[in-house]
């Protein structure tokens, strides 16, 4: 399923494991800081396209384990 938009609902959706990956090409740093430690409690990733931290904001990839983030992260940065 693809949506446009979402992001606190869809954080959420992957946190609970409902879903693999979230793309957010334009986040501040007070819309994803509070989710992090969520994800990350949940054994999933969160960084910036290009790997680095996510604290900054930006573009952001969310999955739900360090394998798919490495793949997903690979094709977006192929």
């Amino acid at each position: 399923m693809t949506r446009y938009g979402g992001e606190c609902y869809a954080f959420a959706m992957l946190a609970a494991g409902c879903i693999d990956i979230c793309v957010e090409p334009n986040l501040k740093p007070y819309d994803i800081i509070p989710i992090i430690p969520i994800v990350e409690k949940a054994g999933g990733v969160v960084t910036r396209f290009d790997g680095r931290r996510a604290e900054t904001g930006g573009a952001i990839l969310l999955s739900a384990t360090p394998e798919l983030h490495e793949k997903v992260l690979a094709i977006l940065n192929g």
